[in-house]
C-alpha cells in the first residue's frame, strides 16, 4: 500500500506546483494573490493561508528560483547558440542579447518564482504540521 500513498503524494505535488505556474495559491488554487507583479499579498485571499508563516526570510526561495532558472536557460541558449552557428557566433548578439535576457527574464518570472516557492514550502512542510 505505499505505492498507493507516494502516487497520491505526486499528484498533490504535480497539483500544487501546476497551481503555482498558473500565479494561484498552491494551497486551495484560489487567485488574486498579487497586489501587483512585483508585491504578493501576506495570506491567500480565498483560504487565509500565510505564505510568510512568520519566518523572516522566507523569500530566499523564490529569490533562488529567480536567479538559477534565468541563469540554466541563459546557460544552455548561449553555447546552443555558439555550436549551431560555430565558426561564426555572433558575439555581438549574444552579448547584448545576453544582458537584455538576465535583466528581463527575471523581471517576467518574479511572480511565478514566489508561487513557485510556496508550493515548494507547502509540499515540504504542509499546512496544519509546523
Amino acid at each position: 500500500m505505499a505505492g498507493a500513498g507516494s502516487s497520491s503524494q505526486h499528484a498533490r505535488g504535480v497539483t500544487r506546483f501546476a497551481r503555482a505556474l498558473l500565479l494561484r495559491c498552491p494551497v486551495c488554487g484560489g487567485g488574486g494573490l498579487f497586489v501587483h507583479w512585483f508585491k504578493i499579498k501576506d495570506q491567500c485571499p480565498t483560504c487565509n493561508f500565510v505564505f510568510a508563516r512568520g519566518e523572516s526570510g522566507y523569500q530566499l526561495g523564490s529569490m533562488a528560483i529567480d536567479l538559477v532558472i534565468p541563469l540554466i536557460v541563459w546557460f544552455f541558449s548561449f553555447f546552443g547558440i555558439v555550436m549551431l552557428t560555430w565558426p561564426n557566433p555572433p558575439w555581438t548578439l549574444l552579448q547584448w542579447g545576453s544582458a537584455a535576457f538576465m535583466i528581463a527574464f527575471p523581471l517576467l518570472l518574479y511572480p511565478f518564482s514566489h508561487t513557485l516557492a510556496i508550493a515548494l514550502d507547502v509540499l515540504v512542510r504542509p499546512p496544519g504540521r509546523q
